[in-house]
């Protein structure tokens, strides 16, 4: 059986420790990343227009006004 109280315990000491432990981290601007980033959904390079892709997008579009996707206003 597992001690739901247990679980609690043990799992409130761990965040304990470990922001004890980030309080030794120093404050940076910087970022530091493991792994290069990089794009993997296309290559790098010069942006190129495709053709025919406004008319498809306003095909989808509920809405166009003078050229634009017209929508609600969301908060």
């Amino acid at each position: 059986m597992v001690d739901a109280e247990k679980i609690q315990a043990e799992g409130v000491k761990l965040l304990e420790e470990f922001s004890e432990k980030l309080k030794d981290v120093p404050d940076t601007k910087e970022t530091h990343y493991v792994i290069d980033l990089s794009n993997v959904w296309r290559p790098d390079g010069e942006p190129r227009r495709h053709e025919g892709f406004r008319d498809r997008m306003a095909k989808n579009a509920p809405r166009m006004e003078d050229g634009y996707f017209a929508c609600e206003k969301g908060t």
